[in-house]
């Protein structure tokens, strides 16, 4: 399908959970396009994506925000291998929502006032695609919806039951299972989702990523 190969990049987690979740959403990509896909880390984890990245690749980044890592790492990653291609990250898509929909039903959400769980950025676009990501899910929803990242989380469950809202959940915008899925858990909330994992939406929009330059480079 791709010259070179499908090298899917995530951030990396020192929960052996969280790596293994990265691994089993690689398998179903892979399974998926009937081709080859390596795993390549960023960041804590390794092989890192520079041990990997090979000239002619394509690089999917398993990221829900347009961080330093989207932005900046990769993209110099990307410049030191001769034809290698970086790819829209994730993003606040229809399809990363319903999988974050699907995770809070199986946990008992959404609840009146639900708060939008994740890692957190000083990248003003990732902070951008974070507030889209609560409007449009507050939306569908029709509840209030409103963004922290787990540092934050024990004030807003605290000052939400303090505004009147009987039940307060947690929905948690994070790829994986690790340090801050356990912190948002943790967080005295009513309820809190699991992170999206493996969700078929997400590899329909991951294939959707590996599609979409395809038919440039084809066309």
């Amino acid at each position: 399908m791709w010259p070179s190969g499908i090298l899917l990049a995530a951030h990396g987690t020192r929960s052996a959970q969280g790596r293994a979740v990265v691994e089993q959403l690689r398998s179903q990509l892979e399974q998926r396009l009937s081709e080859p896909v390596r795993l390549g880390w960023v960041d804590v984890a390794e092989p890192h994506v520079d041990e990997l990245i090979a000239p002619g690749d394509l690089v999917v980044p398993a990221f829900l925000g347009a961080g330093y890592h989207v932005k900046h790492d990769l993209p110099r990653s990307v410049a030191r291998a001769d034809g290698a291609v970086l790819t829209a990250h994730l993003g606040p898509h229809e399809l990363v929502l319903d999988a974050v929909h699907q995770r809070v039903v199986e946990a008992g959400g959404p609840w009146p006032l639900t708060l939008l769980g994740w890692a957190g950025s000083s990248d003003p676009e990732s902070r951008a695609e974070a507030g889209t990501a609560a409007a449009l899910l507050a939306s569908r929803w029709g509840v209030t919806v409103r963004v922290v990242t787990p540092a934050e989380l024990p004030q807003a469950v605290a000052a939400g039951r303090a505004e009147g809202f009987e039940r307060v959940g947690v929905a948690s915008y994070l790829l994986a299972p690790g340090f801050f899925a356990d912190k948002l858990a943790d967080g005295g909330a009513d309820g809190c989702s699991a992170p999206i994992g493996a969700h078929p939406c997400l590899v329909d929009l991951l294939c959707e990523r590996v599609r979409a330059p395809l038919a440039l480079r084809t066309a």
